[in-house]
């Protein structure tokens, strides 16, 4: 079994989900769309300075509209190519399936002030949150860079990991509320008057920001404090270290499947199609390997 990747349809997709550093055309296609992003974002922020509205209002929402217009086109496009399966059931559930990626989402808020109107011309308010809801198109440009897209990578792989640690971080706050509660109420019972009162205490306390409005009095509740103080310190270190070793191996990674692509003569958007449909669990692992012999004897016979 072959995957074939020469279609239209595959190449948009290639060249609007890829990060920019793979391919030119992706380049320059990232290029243009950070530009537009980041226009429409000083266009929104500038529209809020009522001088600057009042004296060139037309033309940031000329820029805006210019803009809405772009991320319109570059929405149906993602939409439009995100399958290229000729099966109708399929290709509903993969642009469903596709079309809740947090990017996309992101997106079509951003798109929605456009049509808003036509069904509630009176809804100002809302047209007015929405489009200033697309600044948050701004995180778009994590996807440009290399290294924090591996850092996404990292946090995905370990997410485990951290998901054993906020549970902790979460269990030493309720914990240490309550022992708080319990020793400073008596000392001053309108400081920690409840567990409540006292859990913000201990999230300012393990977060070591310590805002010092809430402050223990007791020998016993310093005591407490302390220990918390450094549990907190502990706890928020240990993400340093995990995050470290994962960019270790990510990079390991991503340099041994760049090598194995170079030696068996796969081209990169071959390589990025088989690591996306063994991300959308559309291949086994299994697969997955025979994929790469596969094509790298295609290739060589080629």
């Amino acid at each position: 079994m072959y995957v074939k990747v020469n279609s239209i349809k595959t190449r948009i997709h290639y060249i609007l989900d890829t990060p920019a550093w793979h391919d030119r055309t992706a380049v320059v296609i990232h290029g243009i769309l950070a530009t537009v992003i980041l226009a429409n974002a000083i266009a929104i922020i500038l529209s809020t300075v009522r001088p600057i509205a009042e004296h060139h209002g037309d033309i940031l929402t000329i820029i805006m509209n210019i803009c809405m217009a772009v991320f319109v086109c570059e929405y149906g496009l993602r939409m439009w190519a995100c399958t290229d399966t000729h099966n109708p059931v399929r290709m509903i559930t993969d642009r469903v399936r596709y079309a809740f990626h947090l990017y996309l989402i992101i997106d079509l808020i951003s798109i929605l002030p456009i049509f808003i109107p036509f069904f509630f011309p009176q809804a100002i308010m809302i047209i007015r949150l929405f489009r200033l809801s697309s600044i948050f198109k701004l995180g778009r440009f994590t996807r440009y860079s290399e290294s924090i897209v591996q850092l996404r990578r990292v946090i995905v792989r370990k997410k485990e990991i951290f998901a054993i640690m906020l549970f902790f971080l979460v269990f030493i706050i309720l914990f240490s509320s309550t022992i708080m509660y319990v020793v400073e109420y008596p000392a001053q019972p309108d400081a920690f008057s409840s567990i409540p009162a006292a859990l913000w205490w201990a999230v300012m306390t393990v977060t070591t920001v310590g805002y010092g409005d809430i402050i223990p009095v007791t020998p016993l509740g310093k005591l407490i404090a302390g220990f918390v103080t450094m549990t907190g310190v502990l706890v928020l270190a240990l993400p340093s270290a995990i995050m470290a070793t994962g960019f270790i191996e990510e990079r390991e990674r991503q340099k041994n499947v760049e090598l194995k692509r170079k030696s068996q003569g796969i081209p990169p958007v071959l390589a990025w199609k088989l690591d996306e449909l063994k991300e959308k669990g559309y291949i086994t692992q299994e697969e997955y390997i025979l994929f790469w012999y596969q094509l790298s004897g295609d290739e060589k016979k080629g």
